[in-house]
């Protein structure tokens, strides 16, 4: 009985907030209904809001850059992204899907690669040089209808991506190599956030911030011949104030 009576008071309380009406943020009514010349017209507490084609519209094409950094672990500083993201229906217009294709790229040396030296028999011998690569990923994003306001779009979103990597190294055998470090991959989790401004109709621009999580797998060559492996934890920041996104 003194668990029920305690129970009562949050019980009603909590039919009490699902039962007040309240004026949603980002979606009309699921009365509303969507024309691809019109947009979305729905109904609120607040009175009938047509939403723009450009908020709603079934597609997006994005490029996105220009650089990530790790935290913790090593990722190629310079991004180039292309990203295609998909509605999964009129009603749903707020819950998308995307997938895109990145590539990786970067200048440095072993101390930039977070490695402990150059090299086993040459050890700060090591000159810069490129390293160059690819990342793959998809995910599930949510975007904020803002009323009164549909050229800004903000959106959370999650992702899981993979990106592979090679080192540098100079001359045409294992044994000439200038970093020890021969290639590495990821596989992480991305949380992310970002905000979309459309100035034109169909056209928008914007900037995401994403925060891969995952493990770090490295080869190495070995002095006698050979590779091993090692692993290690990620931690970084996708940092992309740069881009644009075309709806269609």
């Amino acid at each position: 009985m003194l668990g029920l009576r305690t129970l009562a008071p949050l019980l009603v309380a909590l039919l009490a907030f699902v039962a007040t009406p309240r004026e949603a943020l980002a979606a009309p009514s699921a009365s509303g209904g969507f024309s691809t010349n019109e947009g979305f017209s729905g109904s609120s507490s607040g009175g009938g809001f047509e939403w723009p084609e450009r908020v709603v519209g079934g597609n997006a094409l994005s490029f996105i850059s220009p650089f990530q950094i790790g935290a913790v672990g090593y990722l190629p500083k310079g991004r180039f992204t292309l990203q295609y993201d998909r509605w999964l229906s009129a009603n749903l217009f707020q819950h998308w899907i995307h997938g895109g294709v990145s590539l990786l790229f970067d200048r440095g040396d072993w101390q930039n690669f977070r490695l402990d030296s150059c090299d086993a028999t040459r050890d700060g011998s090591c000159r810069p040089g490129g390293v160059v690569g690819w990342d793959l990923y998809a995910g599930y994003t949510y975007r904020f209808a803002v009323k009164d306001k549909p050229w800004l779009v903000p959106f959370v979103r999650g992702s899981v991506g993979f990106a592979w990597w090679v080192y540098p190294k100079v001359g045409g055998g294992r044994e000439e190599r200038q970093q020890s470090r021969i290639r590495s991959w990821t596989l992480n989790l991305r949380p992310g956030a970002g905000l979309r401004f459309f100035l034109l109709d169909q056209l928008g621009i914007g900037m995401d911030l994403n925060i891969p999580v995952g493990f770090l797998v490295h080869t190495d060559a070995l002095p006698a011949g050979g590779e091993d492996k090692s692993g290690g934890f990620l931690l970084g920041f996708e940092i992309m104030p740069l881009t644009l996104e075309y709806r269609f």
